[in-house]
């Protein structure tokens, strides 16, 4: 596979990449930036096209639009550490691949493709720490019974 081992110095350099793309949006967001915050009044669908109209509905609750931008910061800070650096690619993911969608559903011009190459590269992120992915996932008990004395002569095989 092509993202098996990545040598140390891409990691590095796709780690900071996406700590420093994701920590900009964070700090945009909780500094009331990107969403529309200001007056509904003069507002109509006849006056404001559909991906504006995004940007509103989010803006509508200043508490969301915060939130927000603490779960691009966070995650993007944990990215500086190697050691918080699977919890904060898996999050970093997760944002990304709900943003992607958004920005395919209501059709954002160019930058539904930056959101789809960050959520993939976060994906990377994840991958090259496969060992702790897996240790997620697995069970104990099933792990020790395969690698048991009997399992490995063939008498006890799930």
């Amino acid at each position: 596979m092509i993202w098996s081992k990545a040598p140390s110095k891409v990691v590095l350099v796709i780690r900071l990449l996406m700590a420093l793309v994701f920590a900009f949006y964070g700090c945009v967001k909780l500094a009331g930036g990107q969403y529309y915050y200001g007056d509904w009044d003069d507002l109509s669908k006849s006056t404001v096209d559909g991906t504006s109209l995004v940007w509103l509905f989010y803006g509508y609750s200043p508490f969301y639009g915060r939130v927000t931008g603490l779960f691009e910061l966070v995650p993007a800070l944990m990215l500086l550490f190697r050691r918080t650096t699977f919890i904060g690619a898996g999050a970093l993911f997760a944002v990304g691949l709900n943003i992607t969608l958004m920005d395919f559903a209501f059709d954002y011009p160019f930058v539904k493709y930056m959101a789809a190459l960050y959520t993939v590269l976060c994906g990377f992120l994840v991958v090259q720490d496969r060992a702790r992915l897996r240790d997620v996932f697995s069970d104990p008990a099933v792990d020790a019974a395969r690698r048991s004395p009997e399992n490995s002569r063939g008498r006890a095989r799930w």
